[in-house]
């Protein structure tokens, strides 16, 4: 089974000091919406699609929300970025790495 992975490598900034590198797979069947946010503002906001994969950056207190729309109600979750992180920092050089096998999927 070939898993995708969302845009938001291509949106990894070079320059990510004091942020944090993040993954999250939505393992459910239906799409979820993910909202990035932090204490002042939302960073972003993606549609994520069954057995979709993302990497992100994140500043550590920030969180993940996560909407799943159901037939009478909708569910939502939160997530600390700091639970989904998957390394300390990655160097300038390694971001470009991964922003170039992004492109090729």
């Amino acid at each position: 089974m070939a898993y995708l992975y969302s845009s938001l490598l291509t949106d990894l900034p070079v320059n990510s000091e004091n942020q944090i590198l993040c993954y999250y797979i939505n393992d459910t069947d239906r799409t979820q919406i993910l909202r990035l946010m932090s204490s002042i503002r939302c960073h972003f906001e993606r549609s994520v699609f069954s057995k979709e994969r993302i990497l992100f950056t994140a500043f550590p207190k920030a969180h993940l929300e996560i909407h799943v729309s159901l037939i009478n109600h909708r569910r939502s979750l939160q997530i600390d970025c700091q639970s989904l992180r998957i390394s300390t920092l990655f160097e300038p050089c390694q971001i470009a790495e991964l922003k170039s096998l992004s492109q090729g999927l």
